[in-house]
């Protein structure tokens, strides 16, 4: 079946939502959170692209972004390579990291820009990990990013008014986009899975056969089951490993 052609925004602005293959962890740490906004920020010098909001949460990334030239698919790929490069590298993985291709929606109004923004921002309440988006780190809502040379501040305050952007932001505002491509949460497992998951990816049953595999075999295993959004005390609990154990096999390559 061909692919469906992408809709042209004739403002230049628009919803990027890239999404993890499986609705699996494309950040496993701060730092790949961090890497990601630091290709965007190159991406950014390079394509002269106009950042106007973002949200990383686990499994996925939200972007609103306007294209003044380069097209938004040219754009969205200096960034999903060097991410996927990077990533696979770190984490000593192959293949695809990203489910599909990236899904972008043209903003052609200042209504629902607004209704955008505050549905972006509003994602990490709505999932439950902070009361307001300005407690989550790694949204352009929280001040403590810091991070003015990135969200392009001035252009946003011309599209949208200071009152608007000051209005407090909450959990409702993710149910009431009309953003059909819609939020997904980070993938909660239980612990009867985390152990699937582990006899699937090791043929292990039990953390005494998980701990009859070599070196290299137990680490690839810990990063696919991060990967697959497993939390550390979860891998601990099917393993038979303490959680410092487990961070440590993930980081650390193998003599």
């Amino acid at each position: 079946m061909p692919r469906q052609a992408r809709q042209h925004a004739e403002s230049g602005v628009y919803h990027v939502l890239l999404r993890g293959v499986n609705r699996d962890a494309i950040f496993l740490e701060d730092e790949d959170r961090e890497q990601f906004l630091h290709f965007l920020s190159l991406t950014k010098a390079a394509s002269g692209c106009v950042v106007l909001a973002y949200c990383l949460m686990t499994n996925h990334v939200h972007l609103v972004v306007q294209t003044p030239g380069e097209p938004i698919s040219s754009i969205m790929k200096r960034i999903g390579v060097r991410y996927v490069g990077w990533f696979n590298r770190k984490y000593d993985r192959v293949g695809h990291l990203y489910q599909n291709r990236f899904a972008s929606l043209p903003v052609e109004d200042d209504t629902y820009l607004i209704t955008l923004l505050r549905y972006v921002w509003s994602n990490p309440v709505e999932a439950g990990l902070v009361a307001r988006p300005e407690d989550y780190p790694w949204c352009s809502r929280s001040p403590l990013r810091g991070d003015g040379r990135l969200v392009d501040t001035d252009i946003l305050s011309q599209l949208v008014p200071e009152d608007v952007l000051a209005a407090p932001v909450d959990g409702r505002d993710a149910t009431q986009s009309r953003e059909p491509a819609r939020r997904g949460r980070p993938t909660r497992h239980s612990d009867d899975q985390v152990t699937e998951l582990l006899r699937r990816c090791s043929g292990a049953h039990n953390p005494q056969e998980f701990a009859a595999l070599d070196a290299v075999d137990r680490q690839r295993v810990i990063r696919e089951l991060r990967t697959r959004a497993a939390t550390y005390e979860q891998i601990a609990r099917a393993t038979g490993l303490s959680v410092w154990q487990v961070r440590k096999i993930h980081v650390v390559t193998p003599d």
